[in-house]
């Protein structure tokens, strides 16, 4: 029963407060290409590192690394509940598919809904982009997802505290 009730308390410590989850580390799935998982830390309330962990299913199959530099512009679209950020940035990602890799850099252009009472946000994004090795070629990433976020500062405090 105590380690139910410490898991409890951990979790409830690692969520981040619905109207306050900048600067907190979400982390979900995409849906698309590439499919995996997706990890956002807002560094202010515009701009964010994304993390994507993933797998390539079309052309040459693969795993896919990447990171984007995200800003936000809540000002486009607005929303009752919640808010509504276009965002767009510039990312470089690495393909690893059966004996090569591909390097290339991309423009993700996005828009995401993020929840008013929940620390959580869905988003679609279109990424066009460029691969510059083993050669020039277009390359095109789509997306769907989810992220949920995480304060996890407040959860190792917790732990101290507890232990």
């Amino acid at each position: 029963m105590k380690k139910i009730i410490l898991v409890l308390a951990l979790f409830t410590a690692v969520s981040a407060s619905a109207q306050d989850f900048k600067g907190f580390y979400g982390v979900g799935i995409a849906v698309g290409e590439p499919s995996g998982f997706s990890v956002k830390k807002f560094n202010n309330a515009t701009q964010a590192f994304q993390y994507t962990l993933g797998y390539s299913t079309t052309g040459n199959s693969g795993i896919n690394l990447g990171v984007d530099f995200l800003l936000h512009d809540y000002s486009f679209i607005t929303a009752d509940k919640g808010s509504i950020p276009l965002y767009y940035g510039l990312g470089a990602h690495i393909k690893s598919y059966e004996n090569e890799s591909q390097v290339y850099a991309r423009v993700p252009l996005g828009v995401a809904y993020e929840f008013h009472d929940y620390p959580a946000d869905i988003f679609f994004e279109f990424s066009p982009g460029i691969a510059v090795i083993p050669s020039p070629d277009l390359v095109i990433n789509v997306g769907i997802g989810a992220r949920y976020y995480f304060d996890f500062k407040r959860a190792v405090k917790k732990l101290d505290d507890a232990i």
